[in-house]
């Protein structure tokens, strides 16, 4: 079984409550306080659905909050739902899944 590590909550918290959107007309998962945008991961998806995770970018407004971990978390809830996998090419991605590893099942072979 692997070990559950929570993922801690961002420092700041806004209102509304942040959203994450999937935009698949611009490849990239976004995370929304209204119409703030905090951050997005950007990603290229396979044929069968799988995602190749390429940049985690969250704006300076938001930056040093935590507000990255809430948009991979969100991601990975997501991805869960969809069934589908990732590879990992993005720095940020691949620390989040190597510290937090009950992500670590969503990673393609």
């Amino acid at each position: 079984m692997t070990q559950v590590i929570p993922v801690p909550p961002p420092s700041v918290s806004l209102d509304p409550t942040p959203a994450l959107r999937d935009n698949p007309d611009r490849d990239r998962y976004e995370l929304w306080s209204g119409d703030d945008l905090i951050g997005v991961e950007g990603y290229e998806r396979a044929e069968n659905g799988d995602l190749t995770l390429l940049h985690t970018v969250v704006t300076e407004k938001f930056g040093r909050a935590g507000f990255a971990r809430l948009l991979l978390s969100e991601m990975f809830a997501d991805i869960d739902a969809r069934g589908v996998k990732v590879r990992a090419v993005c720095t940020y991605a691949q620390q989040f899944v190597e510290r937090f590893p009950q992500y670590q099942r969503f990673v393609a072979a």
